[in-house]
């Protein structure tokens, strides 16, 4: 009787993992997936973005002119703004809001550069402000809030907010948001401004 020879493997590779083993190999490989998808996205932004993201307004703001402009304002608290009040190509000429007695209150655009919690902090930001030529002032915290918010300029467009947002971003190197206030909050702010 022959005896059966084994054939000699050329190579054997054999790998045995517990439970423990393989919960490591997962979590390795998890954070090995999720850096690589982390780098896949910056990756993408930086790509994507332009190379100078402060030409021009930013997307949030250009899609709120649009909606101005196509007359879609949104109504809050249930105020319906009257139908004779008109928007022009750049931004509404009368705030929506509506006042206790029943009449619209008048208002502007102006652009928000600062949110200090120190009162004398957010005077000394709006003394640097009108040093350098540009109408600023501040509002008191509002209900719930502990900052005093800084703002620089009064517009009566939103183009024209816009375009003074893009110049303060380029040339001051300061983060401008475009905000609606109504007269009677300026009228309320703090005489030793």
């Amino acid at each position: 009787m022959a005896v059966k020879r084994k054939k000699k493997r050329f190579f054997t590779f054999r790998i045995e993992l517990g439970i423990f083993g393989m919960l490591g190999v997962g979590v390795v490989s998890f954070c090995i997936f999720l850096w690589m998808f982390l780098l896949g996205v910056w990756s993408g932004q930086t790509v994507l973005l332009p190379s100078k993201p402060g030409k021009g307004p930013d997307m949030l703001t250009r899609m709120a002119a649009e909606l101005w402009q196509q007359g879609k304002a949104t109504v809050q608290e249930g105020v319906v703004p009257p139908p004779d009040e008109q928007v022009d190509e750049a931004g509404p000429v009368k705030d929506a809001s509506v006042s206790t007695e029943g009449q619209a209150e008048p208002s502007f655009f102006s652009l928000q550069v600062g949110s200090f919690r120190d009162k004398k902090k957010a005077q000394r930001d709006v003394l640097g402000w009108q040093a350098k030529g540009l109408d600023a002032f501040f509002l008191p915290p509002e209900e719930g809030a502990d900052a005093f918010r800084v703002f620089v300029g009064r517009f009566e467009k939103l183009a024209e907010a816009n375009e003074v947002a893009a110049s303060l971003e380029n040339e001051e190197d300061v983060r401008a948001y475009v905000t609606l206030l109504p007269a009677s909050k300026l009228s309320a702010a703090p005489a030793e401004q």
